[in-house]
């Protein structure tokens, strides 16, 4: 624990403390501090908060998360906030916010200060989200004039700080102390204000706190009485430590977790420390208990027990008991112990198993004090370059993850931790980074209890300043500081795996190896981790790490792609490298992207010296604007007319902001699921399921096979998965005959598991993972030709028209275009709303924006056709061929030549041939393919091919094959900034249907499958609107064919497409076939 020194007190200043300071490691005097009197408090701003050294004022240490009990039963159900020696503070607060400092009621503390005319507000909460002052969301950057350490510089006048200088929350409620804490010590904890704060109780000045996610804990028994007391807190939305607060996230201030009042005896365990380890054989356990007393009263105290016992449930399994030393009035001390515990059930993210220590201290034979913590039995190691838990070599496969939910800003509920947790949980994912900061205190036992591999990240970021702090003597015990909040509050937790420093720093420097250092001398049983330092020898932590690395990289050379290591497979098999590598971001999932996250698992599992890692983020960090109720938007940057921001990039999870599932959920699901399957030889039904879970047998599932005969099942059955241990396979045969499959028909076996037992995050039949293999078919029968009815065709100079039995088809010779399609005396096109070559997409934000760029630039999103030809002959009395030449010409000189053959016959079948050629063949385009506007009462739409959500060349394993039934509404993923979507892969056909005429258009695969989407609107009047909400009324159904679909790749912050996934202006050749249904 790093030493705080506090100055002494001023005379004028009541029971006033002076700025204390961390100093370990920090070189030079720790400058002298003046500070602000209550008769000099009405200048712009307290100088306390424009000071990066003074880190708190009577603030007590850092220290483990702890409860005194009134008894054994409450310490063993370990709910802190129903200890019946707590109070909380939640609720209403009498509340009061000015924009600048100089405004705000300087004497609101007071005891005859009448605030009765105060509105209320909610505590926990954000001040921004109950409608005072304006939220920001940015990436990188200060909201206000960066000038360290300064807050208070005046920025230009378009920034909302212009107008908002400093905004303040003042803060005031009254409480009921009862009679019986007298004669111990009573504590407030706040667990979270942001961004520092003044504290008064009973008009008294208390102390200040800044960091805004660790506890602020105070002594405050000097300052309270029996019954009712007056606590106010002053709180500023900037201080000089908002400058290590650079999150990517919105900037939302108030005090926004718990306040809690809590009684302790006055000879107190102020802190404490459990670790454990195994055996050589992991099998039996030592815990070692660390437990610092502290006298707090003016009186010596004679010595006393310190029992600890270790309980299953309400049985004691294991106990010690030591003698803690007689103390002097103010002294401390520390007494261990040591307690060996035989074979007990050990933890892990798959095993979250958990026991109870309880802490007493006993003198004369009565508990004066009871505290207690849920204990996971694990042991951490680092072998070569492989991370171990208990022995056994792990994979991290999870999320980064904020505190945002919509409708609370940062104030989340335990239910909302708990939703988290399901959802994560259900998707495979066994791991969460904290980013960046310390959480409630409350996820982190829930971690424990779910299962979860955490790796706890300090409350630090200086993005908008980078390197600049690195070694800025200034901050530097701030830094430090913050990394010891982080370690000391949560050490005691076994979801923790790994300690993180803080995010985007810089390089680190003098500062962060400060922090390091303190972190390592709190904790040696956790491997540290901070990105910055890079990797390989100049990297001091204990893990190699890098974000967005590519997957593989290309030279390329006289036209041709050379395959080169991408950095993943470059740190997995450089010989220089001796650490662990993880991936502390990846897969950047903003909007619709995260394409490739089947590479990545790839090499994953590949590879035992990649750790695994975390995909950048969890969920959209989308907050409701309901300031206008006829105008609500779940808003991005600039939703609320705040300068500066940083626009769409809040929007990046793998759920939506509520957590309902993205098309992104399914694809990360099956990646990273624990189970996998394999044709062996799928001829004869032999597969191989693996079982990739580290620690558990697959007796925990049910498996259920199905078979699919062009979509539809015919047959299944069960699978017993008994005997297949943790990190081995069995080979299996399925009972089914390939010789019996149908000529021509296209099958799929699918096999299913679901929990066999309710589990935390879901109940019993759950599906958990599955696999689908396409089986071996059989080539089809060549059918019979059939006699088709006759076809008329007409021509003159502007159009050609193409009749049958109950339909007509119009060419415009002007256009060159399929103008019309009449089906059953139903109009099925927009006026000239036939197949057109379509190379652009309304851009996937920020994913998209090296391409398109490129699409504005050559002209692609306007391009101006030419008919060179067009010809219509009648090959007999029941086909009709029409032939079309046309150039598109763009900017830049650009051209692009597509000729089309229709051949139309008599039963309404067009079958449409393209061949496509330009000259630009490297100009990466979104599509291969055409684009028809179709009436938009043709809203039914039905597919066989991958679903049902969305889907990319890129993003396509989540995604079975099958028959979906939806509607072109449906089809529209609902990303809040409206983009092209609703992409489906591998697609044999598809219909759409008019909900009006009941007459439809099915498009059908040839020699190779295709894309196909149905959305109500196109990408122009997508790339056109900001929010969903303000999308146009539909004009049409417009419907993509693609031979070619350009994948989503990540490039809002990672790496393009792969080079097998992008499209390019090459020479292409592609089929596809209209039929008219009724």
């Amino acid at each position: 624990m790093m030493p705080i020194i506090r100055k002494p007190i001023f005379a004028r200043l009541s029971l006033w403390f002076a700025c204390s300071f961390l100093i370990v490691g920090i070189a030079g005097a720790t400058p002298v501090l003046k500070l602000t009197a209550d008769t000099n408090y009405r200048k712009d701003a307290p100088p306390e908060i424009e000071n990066p050294e003074c880190l708190g004022i009577n603030k007590q240490p850092a220290h483990a998360v702890l409860m005194p009990y009134a008894n054994l039963q409450e310490a063993l159900k370990g709910n802190r906030h129903a200890s019946t020696l707590s109070r909380s503070l939640n609720g209403n607060w009498k509340f009061n916010w000015v924009a600048w400092p100089i405004d705000r009621p300087v004497d609101f503390y007071k005891l005859d200060y009448d605030v009765s005319g105060w509105k209320d507000i909610a505590v926990p909460s954000n001040w921004e989200i109950k409608g005072y002052g304006t939220p920001f969301y940015r990436n990188i950057g200060y909201t206000f004039q960066k000038d360290f350490p300064r807050v208070m510089s005046t920025p230009p006048p378009k920034y909302t700080a212009f107008k908002e200088r400093n905004p303040v929350g003042s803060y005031r409620r009254d409480f009921d102390l009862p009679v019986t804490w007298q004669g111990g010590r009573t504590f407030i904890t706040f667990d979270g204000v942001d961004a520092g704060f003044f504290l008064w109780i009973n008009g008294k000045k208390v102390g200040y706190s800044v960091n805004s996610r660790n506890a602020a804990e105070f002594d405050i028994t000097a300052f309270v009485k029996p019954g009712k007391n007056t606590v106010a807190a002053e709180v500023y939305q900037y201080t000089s430590g908002s400058y290590l607060e650079d999150q990517d996230m919105w900037r939302l201030h108030g005090i926004f977790r718990n306040v809690t009042l809590w009684q302790a005896p006055e000879e107190h365990i102020s802190d404490f420390f459990i670790k454990t380890d195994l055996d050589a054989l992991y099998r039996n356990a030592v815990e070692e208990v660390s437990v610092k007393i502290k006298n707090y009263g003016d009186k010596a105290k004679a010595s006393q027990k310190a029992l600890v016992t270790v309980h299953d449930g309400v049985k004691i399994i294991a106990s010690g008991i030591t003698t803690v030393p007689a103390l002097a009035a103010g002294q401390e001390t520390t007494v261990n112990l040591q307690i060996k515990i035989t074979n007990p059930l050990k933890w892990t993210a798959e095993t979250p198993n958990l026991y109870t220590t309880v802490i007493r201290l006993k003198r004369d034979n009565r508990v004066t004090e009871t505290i207690s913590a849920k204990t996971g039995f694990r042991k951490i190691e680092i072998k070569g370059r492989v991370f171990m838990v208990n022995g056994v070599p792990i994979k991290l496969k999870g999320v980064n993850r904020h505190e945002n939910w919509p409708e609370v800003g940062h104030a989340i509920t335990e239910a909302q931790m708990r939703r988290d947790l399901d959802v994560i949980k259900q998707g495979n994912c066994n791991h969460i980074r904290t980013c960046h900061y310390s959480d409630d205190p409350r996820w982190y036992e829930l971690c424990d209890e779910y299962g979860i591999y955490l790796v706890a990240e300090a409350n630090l970021e200086c993005h908008g300043l980078m390197n600049k702090l690195n070694d800025e003597p200034r901050i530097k015990a701030a830094m430090v500081d913050r990394n010891v909040a982080n370690v000391q509050s949560l050490k005691n937790h076994p979801s923790i795996i790994i300690w993180s420093l803080g995010n985007e720093c810089g390089t680190g420097g003098a500062n962060f190896l400060a922090a390091l250092d303190a972190v390592k001398n709190i904790d040696q049983t956790r491997p540290t981790h901070y990105e910055g330092f890079g990797v390989g020898d100049k990297n001091p932590a204990d893990i190699d790490s890098k974000m967005y690395p590519p997957i593989i990289a290309y030279a390329d050379s006289a036209n041709i792609k050379k395959r080169l290591l991408s950095s993943v497979e470059r740190a997995a098999l450089d010989k220089k490298l001796t650490k662990p590598f993880y991936l502390c971001e990846f897969a950047h999932a903003m909007f619709n992207s995260m394409g490739s996250l089947k590479e990545y698992g790839d090499l994953f599992d590949k590879y035992p010296s990649i750790l695994g890692g975390a995909i950048w983020e969890f969920q959209d960090q989308g907050i409701w604007n309901r300031r206008d109720p006829k105008h609500p938007i779940l808003a991005f940057g600039g939703g609320f007319g705040e300068f500066p921001n940083d626009h769409y990039f809040i929007h990046k999870g793998v759920v939506a902001s509520d957590r309902s599932a993205k098309p992104h959920y399914p694809e990360m699901k099956r990646v990273f699921q624990w189970i996998s399957v394999s044709g062996i030889d799928l001829q004869k039904g032999i597969v191989s399921i693996r079982n990739k879970y580290q620690f558990i047998n697959l007796s925990a599932f049910k498996c259920k096979w199905t078979i699919t005969k062009d979509g539809k099942q015919v047959s299944s059955g069960n699978i017993n998965l008994n005997g297949i241990g943790a990190l081995s396979q069995k080979n299996v045969k399925i009972p089914y005959d390939s010789d019996l499959f149908t000529p021509g028909a296209v099958y799929y076996l699918r096999l299913s598991f679901t929990l066999a037992n309710n589990e935390l995050w879901a109940k019993a039949g759950y599906e958990q993972a599955a696999e689908q293999l396409k089986l071996p078919t059989k080539e089809a029968v060549m059918a019979k030709t059939t006699t088709q009815p006759a076809l008329k065709l007409n021509e003159d100079k502007d159009v050609i028209v193409v009749r049958g039995n109950t339909f007509a088809l119009t060419f415009d010779k002007t256009l060159g275009t399929l103008s019309a399609i009449k089906n059953n005396n139903s109009e099925v096109l927009m006026n000239n709303g036939g197949p057109m070559l379509h190379l652009w997409r309304a851009a996937h934000q920020q994913d998209d924006l090296w391409a398109d760029k490129d699409w504005d630039a050559y002209g692609l999103k306007e391009l101006k056709w030419t008919v060179n030809n067009i010809t219509a002959s009648q090959a007999s009395p029941s086909t009709v061929v029409v032939k079309v030449a046309l150039t598109g010409t763009g900017k830049k000189d650009f051209w692009i030549k597509h000729q089309i053959i229709y051949t139309i016959t008599g039963n309404g079948t067009i079958k449409v041939d393209n061949e496509v050629d330009s000259n630009q063949p490297t100009l990466a385009v979104a599509h291969m393919g055409v684009r028809l506007f179709l009436n938009a009462d043709y809203q039914r739409f039905s597919y066989f091919g991958r679903g049902p959500f969305e889907n990319y060349p890129d993003r396509k394993t989540g995604s079975d094959v099958g028959i979906y039934n939806s509607t072109v509404w449906q089809q529209l993923t609902p990303y809040e900034k409206p983009m092209e979507c609703g992409n489906h892969e591998d697609v044999r056909w598809a219909k759409i249907w008019s909900i009006n005429a009941g007459t439809g258009i099915k498009v059908a695969a040839s020699n190779h499958l295709l894309q196909v989407s149905a959305l109500p609107f196109s990408d122009e009047e997508l790339a056109a609107t900001e929010y969903k909400i303000d999308l146009p009324k539909s004009k049409a159904t417009v419907l993509c064919i693609n031979y070619q679909t350009l994948g989503v790749g990540s490039n809002s912050c990672g790496p393009k497409p792969m080079p097998q996934y992008t499209v390019y202006a090459a020479p292409a050749k592609f089929t596809y076939t209209l039929l008219l249904i009724h």
